[in-house]
């Protein structure tokens, strides 16, 4: 940056002074011309670099002062080039007139990449046992032949200051890195001098600011033993663990040399450097309540109030009760968990749940219990499962049906991208299947569905979000009637298929919905933030449900369109939503849907 003030300050004296070279610059435009090994990655990095691109409509007072920006951004391209491998790659410039508008052409010859011919990791330290020095790691590292860019040199580095560290030399370090570009043999050799530091182990884990939760609980969670050698992986899944307990606000584990580090004896190896884990906390309110607000046009009203504990009894225990009420549905859902449950990364969970549901596709009373094991194998990977009962009375078309359903519910949830929201782009896909026994009918069948959810920041636009989200359900060797009709699938309505009344896209008897064996849903929207917490948004819904076995693409889809607006508010976002039906049938479908919602979190 200031190599540019230089150069703006040297063209402005320039353009003072007055010369022949340095008449008046008009707005001009740019072109990168890239032979040898063109990709668009390169490319993007080689416009992304100049400043000539950026400052081309806002043009400096002289042509001196345009060739001296251009002759910066060669030299910023060629860095580019060479952290790419591009080590002969030249760069021409030329500045032309054409009809009164000035062209600058870059001129970018790429050459061939040069690729790793030997690659050496000197240890200026402490030994290192016999047994971490494998042959061929270095190799294994920056491979022989491959491309020689300091992406894949510095990766390396990384992969072996991890490799050392994983392996309890907390305190290892690059001393110096020596890249040899060889220009007779157009190769590269890489040379890595490190200092492992002494080998280290776990020593005593303290903890600091508990006040409701118990000591014993938190440590249940370490995933290592005192005298372990020393591993920043475990370190990164004790955080984890933590973090998800949702207990603390503030929480810091840091890594401290013990006060009393034994000394060798004569003769004896070097011993392991201890090391004492310090983790401070802080507890936040156990307590929270929740309140939720809604309205369509196609369901009325509803709302929620929500209440949890999660400790209850000092061990990270959650509590939650929640009620929900509309002009249709109503119902209540209690939630116990047990957290570390025979394992650390496995919570025990009791559901009850009774629900009177009364849509237009039929009227229905059912409890559901269960019993469920969540095991978090990974941020994210994680496998629910176990049994569940659920009464079920339900009636449709004046036929009524009772069940006795024994169940056993399994998810498997599998994250992409980082944890919600997504920092830039993401996807989150579950995966359900539940297999039901009609005790009192002597009926079998399973129920499946898929859903992927998909968040992408578009480049270059911060404000700008696109969401998808698509929905694949099906009910294979079942036969419609013999499944209660509250299990069937459904399709339209606020949380499917915009513009359409809710369950309103599918089999229909008349105006009432049937439900079906299968469905398909795809959600697609772009949100746009436009001045703070104020922003709209643009989607386009479609789908259905079928009463075939499997979805089938046709006729049958139908799709509809819409906007709205939104507002971020601290204790929630408030949402103003309008959809049309673009596929609208005579005296089934409204001209449009209006949904609203509201969210408050304490």
């Amino acid at each position: 940056m200031n190599r540019l003030r230089l150069i703006l300050l040297a063209g402005g004296l320039l353009a003072f002074a007055g010369t022949a070279a340095g008449r008046e610059v008009r707005p001009y435009s740019v072109s990168i011309h890239l032979r040898g090994e063109k990709t668009r990655e390169l490319e993007q990095l080689l416009w992304d670099a100049s400043t000539a691109v950026t400052y081309r409509d806002s043009p400096p007072p002289s042509f001196l002062l345009l060739e001296a920006i251009a002759r910066d951004d060669r030299r910023k391209m060629n860095d580019i080039l060479r952290a790419k491998g591009y080590y002969r790659a030249t760069i021409e410039i030329e500045i032309k007139d054409h009809q009164n508008t000035p062209r600058l052409y870059f001129l970018v010859e790429t050459g061939p990449p040069f690729p790793v011919r030997s690659v050496k990791v000197v240890n200026v330290g402490p030994p290192i046992p016999e047994e971490l020095i494998s042959p061929g790691r270095e190799e294994r590292l920056l491979p022989i032949g491959s491309r020689g860019s300091s992406t894949a040199i510095l990766n390396a580095q990384s992969a072996l200051m991890d490799y050392l560290r994983r392996r309890g030399f907390a305190s290892a370090e690059l001393i110096d890195r020596e890249v040899v570009v060889d220009y007779a043999s157009d190769s590269v050799a890489v040379t890595y001098r490190v200092d492992p530091g002494p080998r280290s182990a776990f020593a005593e884990t303290t903890f600091i600011g508990l006040e409701n939760v118990r000591e014993t609980f938190v440590r249940r969670l370490i995933p290592w033993e005192k005298g372990q050698l020393y591993n920043p992986v475990l370190v990164q899944t004790f955080r984890n663990r933590l973090a998800r307990t949702g207990l603390f606000t503030t929480l810091l584990v840091s890594i401290e040399e013990a006060a009393a580090t034994p000394a060798p004896e004569e003769g004896e190896p070097e011993p392991l450097r201890p090391l004492d884990v310090l983790v401070n906390l802080r507890e936040r309110d156990p307590h929270t309540i929740g309140l939720e607000a809604g309205y369509s046009t196609d369901i009325g009203f509803g709302g929620a109030v929500s209440w949890e504990d999660r400790n209850l009894f000092g061990r990270g225990e959650l509590l939650r009760a929640r009620f929900f009420g509309s002009e249709e549905l109503f119902y209540a859902e209690g939630l116990f968990r047990l957290p570390t449950f025979l394992h650390p990364d496995q919570s025990f969970n009791l559901t009850f749940q009774p629900v009177y549901d009364q849509p237009r596709a039929y009227d229905s009373y059912r409890i559901r219990g269960s019993a469920l094991l969540r095991r978090e194998f990974t941020d994210n990977f994680v496998v629910s499962g176990g049994p569940a009962f659920t009464y079920d009375r339900g009636k449709q078309f004046n036929r009524e049906n009772k069940y006795n359903l024994l169940s056993f519910p399994l998810s498997v949830q599998l994250r992409a991208g980082g944890e919600q929201p997504f920092r830039r782009a993401g996807a989150l896909i579950l995966l359900q299947g539940e297999p039901y026994f009609d005790l009192r009918n002597d009926r079998n069948f399973i129920k499946t569905t898929a859903t992927g959810n998909f968040l992408l920041r578009v480049p270059g636009l911060p404000f700008l979000t696109a969401l998808a989200r698509i929905t694949l359900g099906g009910l294979p060797d079942a036969d419609l009637m013999e499944i209660p009709a509250d299990l069937r699938f459904y399709a339209g309505g606020a949380n499917s298929i915009r513009g359409y009344g809710h369950q309103m896209v599918g089999p229909l008897v008349g105006d009432r919905p049937v439900g079906g064996l299968s469905l398909l849903t795809g959600n697609f929207e772009l949100n746009c933030r436009i001045i703070g917490d104020f922003g709209v948004a643009a989607f386009l819904d479609g789908g259905a449900a079928f009463i075939e076995r499997a979805p089938r693409w046709g006729d049958e889809i139908r799709w509809g369109t819409g906007g709205g607006l939104r507002y971020f508010t601290p204790i929630g976002p408030i949402g103003l939503d309008i959809a049309f039906p673009i596929d609208k049938r005579d005296e089934i479908d409204s001209d449009f849907h209006v949904y609203v919602s509201i969210a408050q979190i304490y």
